[in-house]
């Protein structure tokens, strides 16, 4: 990485000899380059600081096992709603289309909706995790509630430190006006039930 941010400086050095366009042109090439080049290595970076391993001396479960206590949220008279999209693919948000909790979450002042994504990999006992925000638009009632495709996708720095509920603590508790609506409410207890559960944590960008 650091030998091709070197080959900046004869660009730079010659760059007078350009016209704008040229300069332009040269500009935009070395970038794709750099980008093409330091995202492999990013990615790895991310996958090494990002991780989180199994809770010492804790057996893994099965997939199907860990994979039906993160939908057991479904469960729970909770804000929070986990969707199978595979075997190995579960997506979990706010239930912003639940006539219950569209009001409440409305009221709260939410104008991005948070989305977890968990992959789980049985070869290896990791699930990665991928954070995703989208636009809301509330509508008149939770029928017309819709996420736009527009948002993000990556890693959030929204975990709280020290909170070391799992599932079952956090969402069979109950209290609506608890919540805060923070991603960390949802990334909390499912990153630590998976840990619990032998499994490690691996957060991602895709």
């Amino acid at each position: 990485m650091a030998a091709y941010a070197l080959t900046i400086i004869p660009i730079l050095l010659i760059r007078s000899g350009f016209t704008p366009g040229q300069e332009a042109l040269v500009m935009v090439i070395w970038s794709l380059g750099a980008v093409i080049f330091f995202f492999p290595a990013l990615i790895l970076l991310i996958r090494k600081i990002w991780f989180f391993p199994a809770e010492s001396g804790k057996q893994a479960v099965s997939l199907d096992k860990l994979r039906e206590e993160i939908l057991s949220i479904n469960d729970f008279d909770a804000p929070v709603t986990a969707k199978e999209e595979k075997p190995n693919r579960i997506r979990l948000t706010w239930k912003y289309v639940d006539a219950k909790w569209w009001e409440i979450l409305k009221k709260a002042g939410l104008h991005k909706t948070y989305e977890l994504i968990i992959i789980l990999d049985e070869s290896t006992h990791t699930a990665r995790l991928i954070d995703v925000t989208k636009a809301i638009s509330w509508g008149a009632g939770p029928t017309e509630a819709s996420a736009s495709w527009v948002g993000t996708r990556g890693i959030i720095f929204a975990l709280e430190i020290g909170k070391a509920w799992g599932i079952k603590e956090n969402f069979s508790l109950g209290k609506i006006y608890d919540y805060r609506f923070n991603p960390s409410e949802i990334k909390n207890p499912v990153m630590n039930t998976i840990l619990r559960r032998g499994w490690n944590v691996q957060f991602a960008i895709f």
